[in-house]
């Protein structure tokens, strides 16, 4: 586990904290590429996890009135959650310093404010 200054997890800015960090290589039988496979699981402090809430979608298109008008707010909606969602996503990716090129990140909670993150990359044997 790695210590972080409790005046920086508790203070008002986005901050996260790595809990534990794993590996492993998925060759596959007879695949002509490999995937490292690096799983972390964070603890997000108050900040960070209520960007993540704000991030959700709260809304379905029942909430909106029938018609064109409706159809254009759900729209909108979904648009602005899915900007927020991947404005989230984007800072744990740079809070640990994943490199996406030729990868996916997937971010899940596990359970309250802690969250699990997969790196997977895609590299081709020579």
């Amino acid at each position: 586990m790695i210590a972080m200054d409790n005046k920086i997890f508790e203070g008002d800015d986005f901050a996260i904290q790595v809990i534990a960090r794993g590996a492993y290589i998925d060759e596959g039988s007879g695949a002509d590429k490999i995937f490292p496979i690096e799983s972390t699981v964070i603890r997000l402090n108050h900040v960070a996890l209520n960007t993540w809430i704000m991030s959700r979608m709260g809304n379905c298109r029942d909430c909106y009135v029938d018609g064109e008008e409706g159809d254009r707010e759900w729209e909108a909606h979904k648009a602005k959650m899915e900007e927020e969602s991947e404005a989230f996503k984007a800072q744990i990716i740079y809070d640990l310093g994943i490199d996406i090129i030729d990868s996916s990140v997937c971010i899940t909670q596990a359970l309250s404010e802690v969250f699990t993150v997969v790196h997977i990359r895609d590299i081709t044997k020579n």
